[in-house]
């Protein structure tokens, strides 16, 4: 993970990122679910020119840490990754239709910070992983 680069930019910004499931609802309780959003939001954020570095899926809630470029703002980071994913996690996952019966998996707002000096992305990381219903 080093300075990236676009046509007229050179950036190194990443956030830290979180946000719940509609009603705190613990749907993604199978391990295999878990891995299955991962990659989903992985292969949207990377469709996106944007990098997940970090992620980590419970039961009611999402953490990753990620990078965009500088043209795309945290707010629109944000509502690519819940908009997209929201379609494909009905397509393949008919039983939330039972759970939501609107078009929604997502609460509407998130959590955001930057991460800089004074929060290290070593310090993101760590809190990342540490996030666990098992404590």
């Amino acid at each position: 993970m080093s300075i990236k680069r676009t046509s007229h930019a050179r950036y190194e910004i990443w956030y830290h990122i979180a946000w719940c499931t509609k009603y705190r609802k613990k749907v993604f309780i199978k391990e295999n679910t878990k891995e299955s959003v991962k990659k989903l939001l992985r292969k949207i954020a990377e469709a996106y020119d944007m990098e997940i570095s970090n992620i980590e899926i419970l039961s009611d809630h999402v953490h990753l840490l990620l990078s965009t470029p500088p043209r795309i703002a945290p707010s629109r980071a944000v509502q690519i990754l819940k908009s997209i994913s929201t379609k494909a996690l009905f397509e393949h996952y008919p039983w939330l239709k039972q759970i939501y019966w609107g078009s929604e998996v997502w609460v509407g707002g998130y959590f955001v910070r930057t991460v800089g000096p004074g929060l290290t992305k070593e310090d993101i990381t760590q809190y990342i992983k540490e996030q666990s219903e098992e404590i």
